[in-house]
């Protein structure tokens, strides 16, 4: 039998507001993940551009 299915619904709400911050950390961290997919996903055009934009600004030359 589950820990669960002894608990008393208080017990349960306890336990759930003793762990929310755990789960809001890794629902922020999942959100953070997505994120940086979008950006290794960027188009080459798109990279290509922004490599010229940070040279610019760098003053950097091409090649």
């Amino acid at each position: 039998m589950d820990d669960d299915e002894t608990m008393t619904e208080a017990e349960i709400d306890a336990e759930f507001e003793r762990t929310q911050p755990i789960g809001n950390a890794l629902h922020a961290l999942a959100q953070a993940e997505l994120a940086v997919v979008a950006v290794d996903e960027m188009p080459p055009e798109v990279q290509t551009r922004l490599d010229q934009v940070l040279r610019d600004v760098l003053g950097q030359t091409g090649d």
